[in-house]
């Protein structure tokens, strides 16, 4: 009887870690990615970064389930003819800039799927915590390849922080340089940080959507366009993790 009791607890508890107690929901599963390249970096960028290799498993997952990779160009289509509500959709992003994106894109490409590369501008062809960034030219093979390309601010500050005039001069130059390239109507804030001023301050500036770290799946209509949540993937994320991040959000208590 102990063992039936302490197997039933067992059971119980791993229901409760791993999220399995929620239902899956319906709506848009918004991943958020940071380094496809797992070398040491000996920062906490570390525990956000994943192998190529364990990106395309995740990828060919993805298309196995039955889930199309849209950009966010069609989410109001599918809130106008609801298709959201009824097939599985996922939208793909990055954050930083980091030149091992590259890799990440023409993974995706090669499984004819497509992403959403969220990028702070003053690091292009630079280095960000003794990373490599994306140049130019690696930025015209994003959009070569199908991708689509956002603004995650210039210096990737913690927006609230700063100024009215500050928070618009992060984001103006941001868009400016990305123009160049692409027609950003996307921001994803750094660090997840953000505030009504800076929602309005992208309002003014003609973002039509921003992303947050919500950890939950995206219902077109139950969030605003500027608090789409997203969930995380680390290196620690295994295939149990990944599979309830696309299903309910988010993985663990």
């Amino acid at each position: 009887m102990i063992y039936l009791a302490l197997f039933f607890l067992s059971i119980v508890a791993l229901l409760l870690r791993f999220n399995f107690y929620r239902l899956p929901k319906k709506g848009i599963s918004v991943l958020l990615y940071h380094r496809i390249d797992d070398s040491p970096t000996n920062t906490s960028l570390d525990k956000f970064s994943i192998s190529p290799s364990t990106f395309e498993k995740q990828v060919k997952y993805l298309k196995k389930k039955g889930y199309t990779a849209i950009l966010p160009s069609e989410i109001e289509r599918l809130k106008k003819d609801g298709a959201w509500k009824k097939n599985r959709y996922v939208l793909i992003t990055f954050d930083d800039g980091y030149k091992d994106n590259v890799k990440a894109a023409e993974i995706l490409n090669k499984y004819s799927m497509k992403g959403l590369f969220f990028i702070s501008t003053a690091y292009i062809g630079k280095t960000m915590n003794g990373v490599k960034m994306l140049n130019e030219d690696d930025i015209e093979r994003l959009i070569f390849l199908g991708m689509a390309i956002g603004s995650h601010s210039h210096h990737h500050t913690q927006l609230p922080n700063l100024s009215a005039e500050e928070i618009n001069k992060e984001i103006l130059q941001s868009l400016k340089i990305l123009s160049r390239f692409f027609n950003v109507e996307d921001f994803a804030y750094p660090f997840g940080s953000y505030s009504q001023e800076v929602v309005n301050i992208l309002k003014q500036n003609k973002v039509k959507r921003a992303y947050i770290i919500g950890q939950k799946i995206y219902q077109i209509g139950k969030f605003s366009e500027y608090e789409i949540p997203r969930a995380i993937v680390r290196k620690s994320t295994n295939h149990t993790d990944f599979y309830l991040l696309i299903t309910r959000g988010r993985a663990r208590i």
